[in-house]
């Protein structure tokens, strides 16, 4: 089997050997472990790691890979390039990815559990469906200007678009004067616009919609309303779903548990 370069400096680390490892190479007394390889391999599934450890020749790159690497992490060192701010604002990344991810694959990847989906699933199935809606809107960045815009877009001859090129912070307003086009249930756009945007009647302003992005002033220029998909149609789009309003959920009750403050004025500098 061709020879495959398996390691990248950027998202390999390293680590120490435990007593039990099988060393492979040694790099000016470090050394290179059996267990370095599963780590290196860890992206791999089961059936391409099988065919990559049965052929000697990718067996020897990837333990020359590790020693490449090793050598560039010792020199690393040697230069302190591990003692400045970037090297520690890494780990600092590394840290927040990885402790979110083994925390939630720990506590909340049991619960998805088949019957839970399904009954997730049961209970938002308007959620999966083929429906359609058309819509309009004004984003603003504060609470009082948007109840200020709904009732201004709300009076009688008022051009919602208008309206939209003038007042909207959307980037997209200038050019799309705030029409954004139809979506659909499985659209990029943050759930509680979405939600509104589907509750809203053909013609009905609806808002105003608080995201992270600000408050929403939204207009149904039209409606379709589609049939349901079935679960087997939407299975994976419902563990999805319901593994995220689990992760919401724990983080609501921890939050709870929590001294969270925010520093308002320092925020609005950002």
């Amino acid at each position: 089997m061709k020879a495959i370069k398996i390691l990248t400096l950027a998202t390999l680390v390293t680590v120490s050997t435990s007593a039990w490892a099988v060393d492979l190479a040694k790099v000016n007394g470090k050394v290179i472990s059996d267990k370095d390889v599963s780590i290196a391999l860890g992206g791999f599934n089961e059936g391409q790691k099988r065919q990559l450890l049965n052929d000697i020749n990718s067996k020897r790159e990837i333990v020359s890979n590790l020693v490449e690497q090793e050598l560039l992490i010792q020199e690393g060192e040697k230069q302190k390039l591990d003692q400045g701010s970037d090297y520690k604002d890494a780990l600092a990344a590394f840290r927040r990815q990885y402790l979110t991810q083994k925390v939630i694959a720990k506590n909340l990847d049991p619960k998805v559990s088949d019957s839970g989906a399904k009954k997730y699933y049961e209970a938002n199935k308007r959620k999966y469906s083929t429906d359609k809606v058309h819509v309009q809107h004004i984003l603003v960045a504060d609470e009082k200007t948007a109840n200020d815009v709904f009732k201004q877009a709300k009076a009688a001859k008022v051009d919602f678009q208008k309206l939209a090129e003038k007042v909207s912070k959307d980037p997209s307003a200038k050019n799309n004067r705030g029409d954004i086009g139809v979506i659909t249930r499985d659209s990029p756009f943050v759930e509680e616009f979405k939600t509104a945007a589907f509750e809203g009647d053909k013609g009905e302003i609806v808002g105003p919609i608080k995201t992270i992005y600000g408050y929403h002033i939204i207009k149904v220029l039209d409606k379709q309303i589609g049939k349901t998909l079935g679960f087997n149609e939407v299975e994976m789009r419902v563990r999805a779903d319901y593994k995220k309003s689990l992760v919401q959920n724990y983080i609501v009750q921890l939050r709870k548990q929590a001294q969270v403050t925010l520093n308002e004025s320092a925020l609005n500098k950002l």
